[in-house]
């Protein structure tokens, strides 16, 4: 099974565009007008963006939550933070200026494929986080 792997140097164009590497474009089959979803994820610093299948498996698993209040929120959470893009021929995204705000992305960022989606992140933030990769490598390697 392929997914998303590596990690690309990005920047945000004066109109808030970025260019998906093509590397990831080849793995989607993608050309142009494909439509990604993108959405505030589990990281507060940490965009995530999915391809359709990806998204409608993320779709299904919030489905299947046991019903109730904190199902209802969640739904809410990623329903209110997420929004539709469209790759253009020249293999960019549009981003919302909101969303670039809320991760402190200004002009240069990272994509960092994460297997089954894209997380983007400001540079400094992503170092910060995979410092602790080393305790995370510990706790979980048994279970590799």
């Amino acid at each position: 099974m392929a997914g998303f792997i590596g990690t690309h140097n990005c920047k945000v164009d004066s109109k808030g565009r970025i260019n998906v590497p093509a590397s990831f474009r080849r793995f989607l089959g993608a050309e142009g007008g494909e439509t990604f979803v993108l959405t505030r994820g589990f990281d507060d610093d940490c965009l995530t963006l999915y391809a359709p299948a990806g998204w409608r498996d993320f779709q299904s698993k919030l489905s299947s939550l046991p019903t109730g209040k904190a199902k209802r929120t969640v739904i809410r959470y990623f329903s209110k933070n997420s929004v539709t893009l469209v790759l253009d021929k020249q293999g960019r995204i549009s981003m919302p200026k909101g969303f670039l705000a809320s991760c402190r992305i200004e002009g240069d960022l990272l994509l960092v494929g994460a297997l089954e989606n894209i997380e983007i992140w400001n540079p400094q933030d992503f170092d910060e986080q995979i410092e602790t990769a080393a305790d995370a490598l510990g706790e979980l390697e048994h279970l590799l």
